[in-house]
């Protein structure tokens, strides 16, 4: 997973979309790919029981661990000429293409059912096949899906258009377990009568995901020059490669492979879960199943909402966590009782529940940065190469499952406790690798009991590039509410005395907070770190005051933020900082911190002016932030 104060250059970076979450690109997006889902799941569940009647209850595992190696190794063989068509062609197209493949495959799973009426071993085989099909489909439409998002909208909705995505995901993984499992129950009692209907299903939602993918507007080719990877292996290869030099992007898709192969093993263990510790029938495997998706969804919404138009990855240690403890608590759940619905059931649905709401709040930030910090002419190469990674790990947990069930004979509770330790490491790992983002995200959740903060004139923030924030300074807390609330990732300019705790200052420079040491020598050397800062593309903010104000008015602005633009050509982007003073961290009464709120929780509002390009004196920044503090008083 990627360290969070590494910067990634953004060159090259096509022109910002200005597509918004009601496009018409991304609705028909998020309806393809819901379809998708939908199909992809009913067909798995309506056949997954059909092949355990046909091998039996007791080559179940072998069955489960076949089915889903068939449809992982296709991701791993196409990695390369995915990620190729992601970026030689316009990803529209991609996606179209790959939906008319998803209406061939269709049919062709329509006929593997019938062909099960006459000979049911050979339909097996057919299953398998198709499911690989299936597969190959989805490794296609895999970088291009996730590849577009960028292009569609903005860089400031990336994160929310990605928590869309897994809430539609979830919802079209639900609706396809239920359908399946109800499909099943049809063929069971109707014979050809139920497959008929089983056939108007799955082509008829394949169909009417073809018309939703026309959609889609056209977008431009990546990279047009691009060669087709005859050895495909060899790509892979590269891709990989080109993955691992971007260590962040790297640490990304690591996570997201843990993410799939955890993933994985605990959607196979439910079904083994449900039947052999709770003692129901399949019916209850897609309810369960059923509410673990919807906790993916939960969380992955819950993850668009909190990063607050950023990618935030403090919110990854939180969901690691999450999986960690259902996990464990699901390995201990009460023994089931002759009743069904017992109380064994209950508590195994609350936390397969809160399993999927960790798994959500784990994944979509990392898959937000993998988006946002992939180069456009390489994006689909990186992605390409995450989704083998990812698949890869998939496969890992087809054979775990084989090797934990069939081999060892372990118990469905067991391979819960085991995937709850095994995420333990990785959650110690997340925290060690991003302490500033996780102590910025528990900071931000508990500040929500103490400040109601709104924030005005988002659409003034440049959403890519060099920004010298300048605000004004009421209070102890301002640095901190603005690493917490500001629209993008900021860095904040600090005299090096303010304080000398160790732990304060080993977490201030994770944060990427640049110290002004005393010293003439080192003031220079201050201003042009801020200065290299502000040329990589940083937002960097300074408080021209000095220092906090005794009366609650604007002081005088010093000069140093100007020295700090020479040779830059970044804009000033004026804040002013409303409800402060008179906060329990301000002076006010010529004290901090030793006196009662006056409401809780305490009114703020952070107002952002419009940028000032190259300001020839302090008093251009002062009076725009004067201009904003009067509005707000006005208003």
């Amino acid at each position: 997973m990627p360290a969070e104060t590494t910067q990634i250059p953004d060159a090259g970076m096509a022109a910002e979309p200005r597509g918004g979450l009601r496009s018409r690109s991304f609705t028909g997006l998020l309806v393809t790919q819901f379809l998708g889902a939908v199909n992809d799941n009913m067909f798995r569940w309506l056949v997954v029981p059909l092949g355990k009647d046909i091998v039996g209850q007791e080559h179940a595992a072998v069955a489960l661990s076949v089915g889903l190696a068939c449809f992982v190794v296709p991701y791993l063989m196409l990695a390369a000429p995915a990620g190729y068509l992601a970026d030689r062609f316009s990803k529209r197209t991609v996606i179209v293409g790959c939906k008319v493949g998803e209406l061939v495959i269709a049919i062709l799973g329509v006929a593997s059912l019938f062909v099960g009426s006459l000979a049911p071993g050979l339909a097996l085989y057919l299953m398998f096949a198709v499911i690989a099909l299936m597969g190959a489909q989805s490794a296609l439409f895999g970088p291009s899906k996730f590849g577009s998002i960028p292009e569609m909208v903005r860089s400031d909705r990336i994160s929310a258009a990605n928590g869309l995505i897994g809430m539609t995901t979830v919802v079209a993984i639900v609706a396809g377990t239920i359908a399946g499992n109800c499909l099943y129950g049809l063929t069971k009692a109707l014979g050809v009568g139920g497959m008929w209907l089983s056939a108007a299903a799955l082509v008829g939602v394949a169909v009417i995901g073809l018309l939703a993918s026309l959609m889609i507007a056209p977008l431009r080719s990546a990279n047009p020059s691009r060669r087709f990877p005859i050895n495909a292996p060899r790509q892979t290869v590269r891709d990989l490669a080109l993955l691992a030099s971007r260590r962040p992007l790297l640490r990304a898709a690591l996570g997201c492979t843990v993410f799939m192969c955890l993933g994985a093993l605990a959607q196979m263990n439910v079904d083994l879960f449900v039947i052999t510790e709770l003692g129901a029938g399949q019916a209850h495997v897609g309810v369960l199943l059923a509410l673990l998706v919807v906790g993916v969804g939960t969380g992955s919404i819950l993850a668009g909402v909190w990063s607050g138009g950023r990618v935030e990855l403090g919110i990854v240690p939180l969901g690691a966590a999450g999986i960690a403890i259902s996990a464990v608590l699901l390995s201990v759940a009460p023994a089931a009782s002759d009743e069904v619905l017992s109380a064994a059931y209950y508590w195994s649905c609350f936390w397969l529940l809160m399993l999927g709401v960790g798994a959500g709040l784990y994944n979509i930030p990392i898959l937000a940065f993998l988006q946002r910090h992939s180069p456009p002419h390489q994006r689909g190469s990186i992605l390409a190469a995450s989704n083998f990674l990812t698949f890869l790990g998939i496969l890992l947990a087809s054979g775990l499952f084989w090797l934990w069930r069939s081999v060892l004979d372990l118990s469905a509770r067991d391979i819960f406790l085991l995937l709850g330790m095994a995420t333990v490491p990785v959650l110690l790992y997340v925290v060690w690798l991003l302490p500033g983002a996780t102590a910025r995200f528990v900071v931000w959740l508990l500040s929500h009991t103490i400040y109601r903060v709104r924030l005005e004139g988002r659409e003034n923030l440049p959403a890519d590039g060099g920004a010298l924030v300048v605000a004004n300074h009421a209070s102890f807390i301002d640095g901190v509410l603005l690493i917490l609330f500001f629209p993008r990732e900021i860095r904040m300019v600090a005299r090096a005395d303010a304080d000398q705790r160790w732990w304060f200052r080993w977490l201030a420079k994770d944060l990427g907070t640049i110290f002004i040491e005393p010293g003439k020598r080192s003031v220079v050397e201050s201003i042009r770190n801020v200065r290299e800062a502000l040329s990589r593309g940083d937002a960097v903010c300074v408080f021209p005051e000095g220092r906090i104000t005794r009366s609650g008015e604007l002081g005088e602005f010093r000069r140093g933020f100007l020295a700090m633009l020479k040779g830059t050509d970044v804009p000033v982007v004026p804040i002013f900082l409303a409800g402060l003073w008179g906060s329990i961290f301000s002076y006010e009464g010529g004290k901090a911190l030793w006196k009662r709120p006056r409401r809780w929780p305490y009114p703020v509002s952070i107002l952002i002016g419009r940028p000032i390009p190259d300001p020839t004196d302090t008093e251009q920044a002062r009076s725009a932030i004067a201009g904003l503090e009067a509005g707000w008083r006005n208003a």
